[in-house]
């Protein structure tokens, strides 16, 4: 069967010459050992011009802006240890709005990253994909080649760094705030802080990605959202003098006290009133209650002193009454204690109560005031801020005194040894003080603070029989003196002689 085939084919291949011979067809015969060394020859030489490319190519290399192609790989290095040494100075710095940080390279540990510089050099070229390879030698042959000065950092420290920065910035907003300097006229203005929450991820890549390129440039804080401050430094811009200030003064008996006077100073601090704005200083302070850190100590109720929470906070409002009142500002509503306060001249206090006892102020200017608190040892200063268009001058004169006689009762009780006091007696007041106020305008503004202080009956517990009588047993006079000091009442009381030297 096969000699069959194969007679048959050669007769077919017999036949197909003699038919193109008659029809006059040449036969194309390949060489394939012509075609391959032909193909070959290009590969040589496409191969020994694509090499004669890279070894050009690698002389238009620079390192940091220096050719190396007259430098040994010892003088790079040497190079290269110089420029690392450098780095112990040098910082990244970061900054977008509200933002103004850096870290320090020696703190991530940061150094050349000699591998990826070493590969930049060396490797033109020589790695990628053959049509990588020709496109880097290509690209190096017509604009050169820049090997930056990378560097490599701690990533574990820069996670570090990092989140030291986002902490900072992550913050509940603060507002601007103004302070009196220590001549008691000038201000000095805080900016506000906002709160800023740092994409730390994005920042991270950032810092990893421009340090692999050497530099250490400003980098721009990626943000991912912002919270602003209440007040602004833009708000207070018109706040720059010291309008008034009052100081009252405590003693360190009853440490419940003194600390509720601390709280109450510390939330009072820093309220801003714009223009044209009341203000009630329930609502800003707060209820005074134990759950906000209020203790216990003694307060006027039903006409005794009782243990209740929050005593002595009328100290801080009552400064707060007296500096308004220097200030120029209008009350809009204040209630005198149920006895008159012994760290202001009587007529000057303010009492407050949760729910009920107000003090409140207008700002009638063009401009904010501020109010800033201080308490010291034993004593408690507020200023009231503002500028200096609205300063003023204020005096005090006594319209009316009336002093009211209180009752002395006697009531008997079996169980009584000897006579006890049973409830404190004392007289009562009526008061009216007209206070004037001129401004540097020329304008004038008068109001009168009236006062009422109901006697106290005296009721003393006795085995004898009930009585009851009234007397008198105080004589208080005008206090313009107290009442005219602008900033103290104690130092008025220093400077009345001592009516028992001669």
């Amino acid at each position: 069967m096969n000699e069959e085939n194969k007679a048959r084919k050669k007769r077919m291949n017999e036949y197909r010459r003699r038919y193109r011979e008659k029809h006059g067809i040449k036969v194309r015969r390949y060489r394939w050992k012509t075609v391959l060394g032909v193909i070959a020859a290009f590969c040589i030489m496409g191969f020994s011009s694509f090499f004669a490319a890279q070894s050009k190519a690698a002389g238009m290399v620079t390192l940091n802006g220096q050719p190396i192609k007259n430098l040994t790989a010892d003088d790079v290095q040497r190079y290269l240890d110089k420029q690392e040494k450098k780095l112990t100075d040098r910082s990244v710095k970061l900054q977008s709005q509200d933002i103004d940080a850096s870290i320090a390279l020696p703190q991530i540990d940061a150094k050349l990253d000699r591998e990826r510089i070493d590969d930049g050099l060396y490797l033109v070229g020589r790695t990628g994909s053959p049509g990588q390879r020709v496109a880097d030698v290509i690209a190096t042959l017509r604009f050169g080649k820049e090997v930056p000065l990378a560097v490599q950092v701690d990533e574990d420290k820069l996670d570090k760094a990092v989140s030291t920065i986002y902490n900072t910035y992550n913050i509940d907003p603060e507002n601007a705030y103004a302070v009196p300097n220590g001549d008691t006229v000038s201000v000095t203005i805080h900016k506000e802080k906002n709160r800023i929450v740092i994409d730390a991820d994005a920042l991270k890549k950032s810092i990893f990605n421009e340090l692999q390129q050497g530099k250490t440039e400003t980098i721009e804080v990626p943000v991912e959202k912002r919270e602003d401050a209440a007040v602004k430094e833009e708000d207070l811009k018109a706040v720059d003098t010291v309008l008034s200030y009052y100081t009252t003064h405590f003693s360190d008996s009853d440490q419940n006290r003194n600390e509720n006077i601390a709280i109450a100073q510390k939330r009072l601090n820093h309220a801003f009133v714009p223009a044209q704005k009341d203000f009630s200083f329930n609502q800003y302070v707060g209820t005074r209650t134990l759950d906000k850190g209020y203790k216990e100590a003694p307060a006027y109720f039903d006409n005794k002193l009782v243990p209740a929470s929050g005593g002595g906070v009328c100290q801080v409002s009552t400064t707060l009454f007296n500096a308004v009142l220097r200030a120029g500002l209008v009350i809009a509503s204040r209630s005198p204690h149920f006895a008159p306060a012994g760290y202001v001249p009587v007529g000057m206090d303010a009492t407050v109560a949760d729910d009920s006892l107000d003090f409140a102020f207008t700002n009638p200017f063009q401009h904010p005031v501020y109010v800033y608190t201080a308490i010291g040892n034993g004593s408690i200063t507020t200023y009231i801020l503002g500028n200096h268009a609205d300063t003023c001058t204020v005096s005090f004169q006594t319209l009316s005194v009336k002093n009211l006689p209180h009752k002395v009762v006697y009531k008997h009780d079996d169980a009584a040894t000897t006579d006890k006091v049973d409830q404190e007696g004392y007289d009562g007041h009526d008061i009216a003080i007209r206070r004037t106020v001129s401004y540097t305008d020329g304008d004038h503004y008068t109001d009168t603070i009236v006062s009422h202080y109901d006697p106290n009956t005296e009721i003393i517990l006795t085995n004898g029989p009930g009585s009851e009588s009234t007397v008198q047993t105080s004589d208080l006079e005008a206090q313009d003196l107290l009442l005219n000091d602008p900033h103290d009442m104690m130092t008025a009381v220093a400077a009345v002689p001592d009516s028992t030297e001669e």
